[in-house]
């Protein structure tokens, strides 16, 4: 499996963008041993009354998210507050690698500049199960906006400070998820020929339906109460 990072930098002008995205393992980053929750203690944090519900629409469907703040509190409020702010609107899942996972988050105009990256939130032993959903990054206190989604288990994920997911799909969501187009494979920084995070947000969604045009979007997200 790829692990990648996207370097980021603030502009002059107050705006983040993607500096380039490395390829490997970041040497010296620090890993964590964390009891695994079981399957048994996930449904019942799903359960709980603090828990809230996101939908995304999609062009293949409506994507529905439970969110627990108790797993990461700092990418929970990021991810609702991105949510209100309808950050996830109109965004290509740029990158979708089958057995792996759908990524989405990346855009051309401003929204970048309007957050800072956030710090890591504690470890909880949330094991990484299909339909988990956490931030992409793979450095320390670098988590921005881009999601990620997982389409299969992957344990040898969630030992690493950044490695922290906020939230996970609801199993009646799961043959959306799965529909979602993986034909495109990984991106280049992984040795793929899918979509560049790089270039759609130099080019945009002009560049994605013109190389790429069977990706599916995120159409919207909502907060539902």
């Amino acid at each position: 499996m790829c692990r990648w990072w996207m370097v980021m930098v603030k502009s002059l002008d107050g705006k983040w963008g993607i500096k380039h995205v490395v390829r490997g393992e970041l040497g010296g980053s620090p890993m964590f041993s964390t009891p695994w929750k079981t399957e048994e203690e996930i449904a019942k944090d799903l359960s709980q009354p603090h828990v809230c519900s996101v939908e995304l629409a999609t062009t293949k469907g409506t994507i529905k998210l439970r969110v627990v703040p108790s797993w990461a509190p700092k990418g929970a409020q990021r991810f609702l507050q991105l949510v209100s702010d309808k950050y996830y609107t109109d965004l290509p899942i740029y990158r979708a690698v089958p057995d792996f996972l759908i990524q989405f988050g990346v855009t051309t105009d401003d929204r970048y500049g309007r957050y800072e990256a956030m710090e890591d939130d504690e470890l909880k032993g949330i094991p990484f199960l299909e339909g988990m959903v956490c931030f992409a990054a793979s450095s320390q206190n670098s988590r921005l906006a881009a999601i990620c989604v997982f389409l299969t288990d992957l344990p040898q994920l969630g030992k690493r400070s950044w490695e922290t997911p906020f939230a996970r799909v609801s199993e009646e969501s799961f043959p959306v998820l799965r529909s979602i187009y993986t034909g495109y494979g990984e991106m280049p920084q992984c040795g793929g020929s899918g979509p560049d995070p790089i270039q759609l947000q130099d080019r945009g969604n002009p560049y994605i339906k013109e190389k790429f045009p069977q990706c599916d979007y995120v159409e919207s997200a909502e907060w539902v109460q």
